[in-house]
């Protein structure tokens, strides 16, 4: 059988002898893994739409859900991004992320508003903001993994403390693995913490506990990352670098303890920051 559909190719990876391998998130069938025979071969005719990070439209033939090339071109490409190594290790990381989340290969048509579909949309955004930089790549970092949180179901209410419900608190702790947020007079009356350090231990049920620290202005951050339309997502800014860190560490402790894995290339991300 033969269909048509839109994707981003979000990885790429040769086979045994000849054949290539690439990823294909598209947005009404979730992630596809789609074989291009001989695809080792660097045919010029293929290359164009099949490099990563490319959006394009493709012609796949289908068996027994498993899923060849047949055609395709190209609507947009950021493979620019792979001459930037900071770049091109975040988009990396940003594509691994949502492969991840749309990871059932079902291949059955869905509704475009579903989850795929919403995941495919703000990578797109992700990658045309890294390209253009018009953002700090930690901001786009920690909006695409709190969002994702949200998506997969683990979005954490940080309305107001969880213990007294104030709803402003000059400085505050998300309660990871609760997905709460407990202020800073709440946590000193428990004497769980003090100060605005990380705290990590086991309860006495062996159960871990992550305290993360939260100023006002990347309380907000959360705030506004989870709860923004999907078009304005990334249109905030924090004062410095700091507080960017800050903000971009919350979000990723979040999402990877959720998770419950890591990703090879957040760690190469990490790497080439350092």
């Amino acid at each position: 059988m033969l269909i048509t559909t839109d994707g981003l190719v979000a990885r790429v990876f040769d086979g045994s002898g000849t054949d290539r391998y690439i990823h294909l998130l598209t947005p009404t069938r979730g992630r596809l893994t789609v074989t291009i025979k001989n695809g080792q071969s660097g045919r010029a005719s293929i290359a164009s739409y099949t490099q990563l990070f490319t959006y394009g439209n493709y012609e796949l033939y289908e068996k027994n859900k498993r899923y060849w090339l047949r055609n395709g071109s190209v609507a947009h490409t950021f493979y620019n991004l792979t001459t930037d190594l900071e770049k091109m290790a975040l988009a990396s990381y940003l594509c691994d992320l949502t492969c991840e989340m749309t990871n059932d290969e079902e291949g059955e048509e869905t509704d475009p508003a579903e989850e795929s579909g919403a995941l495919l949309r703000m990578l797109l955004n992700a990658l045309y903001v890294i390209h253009t930089g018009e953002k700090p790549m930690s901001i786009v970092k920690g909006v695409f993994e709190l969002r994702a949180a949200a998506m997969a179901g683990y979005a954490p209410s940080v309305v107001g403390c969880a213990l007294c419900h104030e709803g402003h608190p000059a400085e505050s702790y998300l309660d990871v693995m609760n997905g709460r947020l407990i202020c800073a007079d709440c946590q000193t009356k428990r004497n769980r913490a003090g100060g605005m350090i990380t705290q990590m231990q086991d309860n006495e049920l062996g159960e871990r506990s992550i305290l993360l620290p939260l100023s006002s202005s990347v309380l907000a951050a959360v705030r506004y990352a989870l709860g923004a339309q999907e078009k304005k997502i990334f249109s905030f800014t924090l004062k410095d670098k700091g507080e960017e860190a800050a903000f971009a560490k919350v979000a990723e402790t979040f999402l990877l303890n959720h998770l419950e894995r890591g990703f090879d290339t957040l760690d190469f991300y990490h790497s080439v920051k350092k």
